[in-house]
């Protein structure tokens, strides 16, 4: 659930806006763009079996995504209600994802040897024994600073490809960057195999075995970020797949989180 205000939100404003309700949740989203870029793809999720459970499972089918991994329970579906401020930036969100945290360990499933991308959002004890899965490669997307500052013990469990804005990065870190390229380079220090950091519209960086580099995103009218990161993350990890040079990856990402940010809001 996402409402946009039309007008600025001191604390208690009640102001006029719109509210969208769609399929949400780092993965899903990941998932759901990765499928639209024709990649097969398979979602390691909790829904409840209720009616928002069914129409989400349905709508993910539907989308192309493998849903044999859903791990549905007999509790609502977890939901999350963000408040966006005029320019689209996120104001304040709640995530209630009380069946995820629930699901604990019967979340996980034998998996082939796949690229695994792990939400940030899943507890602790379910990201380490995901972390153990003999997957081909590991992303990691932390979801939001708070959830990123208890990710540093995981750094040194496998090779990681961290997807982060700065914020999640200073968190994840423990000190403030500058900018995007001394936090990417920073968290290669930190045990990173790969590291892409957004800076909002300041330039992103990558940092790789091959070096780093930084790009300035397109200048957009914003209309929603929610969901923009998710965006650039599965373009991006297209476009590697693809054999794609980190500097032509990270554009693509760029550009598609920007046509995410700048796209009408679906009713």
């Amino acid at each position: 659930m996402i409402g946009h205000a039309a007008a600025a939100l001191p604390a208690g404003a009640d102001v006029p806006g719109r509210i969208t309700r769609r399929p949400g949740g780092v993965a899903q989203n990941i998932a759901r763009a990765l499928a639209a870029l024709s990649r097969p793809v398979s979602l390691l999720a909790a829904l409840g079996r209720d009616p928002a459970g069914d129409e989400l499972a349905a709508s993910l089918a539907a989308a192309g995504i493998d849903c044999k991994h859903l791990h549905r329970h007999d509790r609502p579906t977890d939901c999350y209600l963000a408040i966006e401020g005029p320019d689209g930036a996120l104001h304040a969100a709640v995530a209630d994802c009380s069946g995820l945290e629930r699901a604990g360990l019967d979340l996980i499933t034998p998996l082939p040897r796949a690229r695994l991308v792990l939400d940030g959002n899943l507890p602790a004890h379910v990201l380490a024994a995901l972390l153990r899965q003999p997957a081909a490669s590991v992303a990691l997307v932390p979801a939001s600073p708070e959830k990123a500052a208890r990710l540093a013990p995981h750094l040194s469990a496998r090779p990681l490809a961290l997807y982060l804005n700065r914020h999640e990065a200073e968190a994840l870190a423990g000190t403030p960057f500058p900018d995007a390229p001394s936090a990417a380079r920073a968290l290669l220090d930190r045990g990173a195999a790969e590291a892409l950091v957004t800076n909002g519209p300041r330039p992103a960086a990558s940092a790789g075995p091959w070096g780093s580099l930084a790009l300035a995103p397109p200048a957009v009218a914003p209309r929603s970020v929610t969901g923009a990161g998710d965006a650039l993350v599965a373009a991006h990890l297209s476009a590697r797949a693809d054999g794609r040079d980190p500097e032509t990856a990270l554009g693509e990402a760029l550009d598609a989180a920007a046509r995410h940010i700048s796209r009408e809001a679906s009713p």
